[in-house]
């Protein structure tokens, strides 16, 4: 059962992470939020991710993004127990999308590499993800386009993939 922060907590892991676009998330017992630094102390566009339990904030990671934040995930994607970090950006006017994955262990995030799509799965890949976490797996759904006259167009195909935290790659399932 997800458990509830004391009001002091709460307002000091929201000061550590602006609450502007801040998604809040609940893990066992673990509040984790993230949300974009919105400070203008650091001199590159970043995120923070705070995790917090119900006397003390535990950790905070403060990471670089390109381009604009899209979505964050908290889910056990291993399913180990422990939960995964997902954050989502998309940058170059939305043809290509950032993916940053972090692991909880003990009390860290740690940061694991997410693997490129396959040669043979990014064909027709102009960007334009949509990232969803269904049935404790991330999901990554885009438009295929193909080249007509050196200009690129959608088709009425989409390529689903989902990721394998285990093997380190994105498994297609369309």
């Amino acid at each position: 059962m997800p458990s509830q922060m004391s009001g002091a907590l709460a307002a000091l892991a929201l000061a550590c992470a602006p609450a502007v676009g801040a998604a809040e998330f609940d893990f066992g017992p673990y509040h984790v939020t993230v949300a974009a630094d919105q400070s203008q102390v650091m001199t590159t566009t970043d995120y923070q991710i705070v995790v917090a339990n119900d006397e003390l904030v535990l950790t905070r990671l403060t990471a670089p993004y390109e381009g604009k934040l899209s979505h964050s995930f908290v889910a056990d994607l291993d399913r180990d127990g422990s939960f995964e970090v997902v954050v989502t950006f998309s940058h170059e006017q939305g043809h290509a999308t950032g993916v940053h994955l972090y692991t909880w262990n003990e009390y860290l995030l740690e940061p694991l590499a997410v693997a490129p799509l396959a040669p043979a799965d990014a064909v027709g890949y102009r960007g334009g993800d949509e990232f969803a976490v269904v049935d404790g797996a991330l999901v990554r759904i885009f438009q295929v386009h193909e080249q007509r006259d050196e200009v690129w167009q959608p088709t009425a195909a989409q390529r689903r993939m989902r990721y394998s935290v285990a093997e380190a790659r994105w498994i297609r399932e369309d």
